[in-house]
């Protein structure tokens, strides 16, 4: 017997993210549906894998609407999947040009920086990001691999260039601000505000009936140019090194090696002979009575992790052994039971527990055999944004943690705050930068 929990499909959180501002933005559309509908095209291309159909359609939407930042950012995205890293990175930049505070373009460059080796420049990317967002999980992972890859690997870095810096717009005054402040909760009349956003109008401060896209002047364009030719050339310069260095790299995000290193020796991982066999060649497991109560001995096979696998979740399985283990249940006959679990070799296990990269099924993140048998927990999934990624270390452990239950003989529970729910709440991935957009 088969028991299932489903994964959370990130699709339509994608789209609805996304879809106001598309409307917004895509101004030359007389249809806004149109826009959206291309938009929700590119991202079901974008989380099939089909990232070349998901570029093609973002730039038809961008040739609409130049300036939209959630599309050059999903464009970004999709290029860095394909291993364009320059013309990911390229399209991270603009969105930060307009965006400076997005953490998925911040974090964005800093992957491009990653995949080129250039792990000091990575480094301060992923420390503006947590300064940003300093809970944000995928942010740590990043700046985790920072650490240990500057300390690891000695190099040359490539100079960047210069950056020159625009007059800065001319703010609003902070009594204008109080005055808004107190004029929304009625602590002054519409007259005194009106006079102050009047003054601001005269001092050329505020400028009202804006056009509809805010036009810089041709000074600050031609500043803003020559930034961005300085930064294709530094890209151009940091390429060049990388080749002509033959500069070994450890990318950022360790997914995609992951999965590559599973599917050259597949059967080490995923058990898929025994578990069409089932579960009937496993030994029941023994147990002994101490004052009264039932202590069930589980002998369990631990799978190895690939080499260089950068989330320990051998140590996860022993936080969802103590889960288990801290539990009574009753016996039928009224006395309580208690589990444990000991590592063993596989011939004498009665739970085999492995990390698979396999399909297990349409929206399966885990399976196990019922009572004794193999235990098996997905790594990663495609759900995010049309790659590999790795899950994030807690959504393995509940993972594994739910399918052990039914190792040990639990069926699914009705309740959704119980472990055995047949769905998970949330599923987050370690290095996905979708993962934590909302």
């Amino acid at each position: 017997m088969k028991e299932l929990i489903s994964k959370h499909v990130l699709l339509l959180s994608i789209s609805s993210v996304f879809f106001l501002s598309l409307l917004v933005d895509s101004e030359a559309v007389s249809d806004a549906s149109d826009v959206s509908d291309l938009y929700q095209q590119a991202n079901e291309h974008l989380v099939l894998g089909e990232l070349r159909q998901a570029i093609i359609i973002y730039e038809e939407i961008l040739e609409i609407s130049p300036d939209n930042t959630n599309v050059l950012m999903m464009k970004g995205i999709a290029l860095s999947n394909l291993e364009q890293y320059k013309h990911a990175m390229k399209d991270f930049y603009d969105v930060l040009e307009k965006e400076p505070n997005s953490v998925p373009a911040i974090l964005g460059m800093g992957v491009g920086f990653g995949n080129f080796g250039e792990y000091k420049e990575a480094k301060k990317y992923f420390d503006r990001a947590a300064i940003l967002e300093p809970d944000n999980h995928v942010v740590k992972n990043f700046q985790d691999f920072a650490d240990r890859t500057i300390k690891k690997y000695p190099y040359n870095e490539v100079e960047k260039p210069k950056i020159i810096e625009r007059a800065s717009h001319e703010s609003i005054p902070d009594w204008v601000k109080n005055n808004a402040a107190w004029w929304s909760d009625n602590q002054i009349t519409d007259k005194e505000f009106l006079d102050a956003v009047e003054f601001l109008v005269k001092d050329g401060v505020l400028i009202v009936d804006l056009p509809k896209s805010v036009k810089f002047s041709e000074d600050q364009q031609k500043i803003d140019d020559r930034n961005r030719w300085g930064f294709h050339r530094y890209l151009d310069r940091i390429e060049k090194t990388v080749n002509d260095d033959l500069r070994y790299i450890e990318y950022p995000n360790p997914s995609g090696d992951v999965i590559k290193k599973f599917m050259r020796d597949y059967s080490k991982w995923n058990f898929d002979q025994q578990i069409e066999i089932g579960n009937t060649s496993f030994p029941d497991p023994e147990y002994t009575i101490i004052d009264e109560i039932y202590h069930v001995h589980y002998n369990v096979f631990i799978n190895h992790q690939p080499d260089g696998l950068p989330l320990d979740h051998v140590y996860t399985l022993d936080e969802s052994f103590a889960f288990w283990e801290e539990k009574e249940f009753t016996a039928q006959d009224g006395k309580m039971v208690k589990v444990n679990f000991k590592p063993t070799m596989k011939h004498e296990a009665n739970l085999w527990v492995t990390w698979v990269v396999r399909d297990i099924g349409q929206n399966v993140l885990g399976h196990a055999n019922l009572g004794k048998g193999v235990v098996e927990v997905a790594l990663g999934g495609f759900n995010c944004d049309g790659s590999f990624q790795l899950f994030h270390v807690d959504t393995v452990q509940t993972i594994m943690t739910h399918e052990l239950g039914h190792g040990i003989g639990l069926k699914h529970s009705s309740d959704s705050g119980s472990i055995m729910y047949p769905s998970i709440k949330e599923t987050k991935y370690a290095y996905c930068l979708l993962d934590e957009i909302k």
